[in-house]
C-alpha cells in the first residue's frame, strides 16, 4: 500500500495556512503518509483531475484529497480513511450541492474525500468536474453508488458559525447549510465524524476576510491541544 494525502490551494490562500495545515497533519499521520500540499492555478474539479494522474505517475495507489482549510483531529482519523479506502470504500465528509435538484444528494465532498486508484478505475475513472447532476467531485459519488461500491460519508456533529452569504443568494437564507430533511446542518468550521468520534473539521470559505484568523487559531487550538 502506498497512499498520499493531496492538498490543493490556490494563490489567494495565505502561506501559514499551508505551513499549519502541514503541521497538524504532520501530528496525526502515524502512519507518515506522503503529504503533498499542491499549488494550483485551475479550478478545483480540474485540479483534482490532474492530481490523481500525478499520484498515479508518483506509484501512489490511493488518495485522500484534503483542503488546505480542512483538518484531522485525531490520531486515527487519517489512517482509518485509509483503511476503509483499501477495504474497497468511496469515503469522505458528507456535502450537498443545494442549488441543485438532484433529490438531496449526499456524496463525499472535495474537501475530504479518500478512494483508491482500483476503486476509481472501476467506476470509470470520472471527472472531478461539476456537472448537471453534481457539484465538484459529486460525480465520483454518484458513479460508486451505481456501480455498488460502498460509500461512507462522515456527517456534521456541530458547527462553529453561520456560513458567510454571497450577495445573489437569498436575504432571508437560514444560518446554516443543510444537508437534506431530518439531517444535521453545517456552517463556517464544521466538525465531521461518526460513530467512532469527531474525525475532521473544515472550515470552509476560507477565502473570506477574517477566515485566515479562524483558521490559525484552530490549528494553534489543535498543536497545543
Amino acid at each position: 500500500m502506498n497512499p498520499a494525502i493531496v492538498s490543493l490551494f490556490m494563490r489567494n490562500i495565505n502561506p501559514e495556512a499551508v505551513k499549519l495545515q502541514l503541521a497538524v497533519v504532520k501530528k496525526f499521520n502515524k502512519s507518515d503518509v506522503k503529504h503533498y500540499p499542491i499549488l494550483t492555478d485551475h479550478n478545483p474539479g480540474y485540479s483534482m483531475d490532474l492530481g490523481v494522474e500525478a499520484m498515479r505517475k508518483a506509484g501512489h495507489d490511493a488518495v485522500m484529497f484534503l483542503d488546505i482549510d480542512a483538518l484531522p483531529l485525531t490520531d486515527f482519523a487519517l489512517d482509518y480513511l485509509f483503511e476503509q479506502a483499501y477495504a474497497g470504500k468511496l469515503i469522505g465528509s458528507a456535502q450537498r450541492s443545494g442549488h441543485i435538484d438532484n433529490g438531496e444528494h449526499i456524496f463525499a465532498a472535495p474537501h475530504n474525500v479518500t478512494f483508491t486508484l482500483e476503486t476509481y478505475d472501476e467506476v470509470g475513472k470520472p471527472s472531478f468536474l461539476p456537472n448537471v447532476r453534481g457539484d465538484v467531485a459529486e460525480e465520483l459519488t454518484w458513479k460508486a453508488e451505481e456501480s455498488n461500491i460502498p460509500v461512507e460519508v462522515l456527517m456534521p456533529t456541530r458547527f462553529d458559525a453561520p456560513p458567510i452569504r454571497m450577495d445573489w443568494e437569498p436575504k432571508d437564507a437560514p444560518p446554516y447549510w443543510d444537508l437534506g430533511k431530518d439531517k444535521p446542518r453545517y456552517g463556517i468550521g464544521t466538525t465531521f465524524g461518526n460513530e467512532k468520534g469527531e474525525l475532521f473539521w473544515h472550515m470552509f470559505q476560507s477565502f473570506h476576510p477574517g477566515q485566515h484568523e479562524r483558521f490559525v487559531k484552530k490549528c494553534e487550538e489543535i498543536l497545543n491541544g
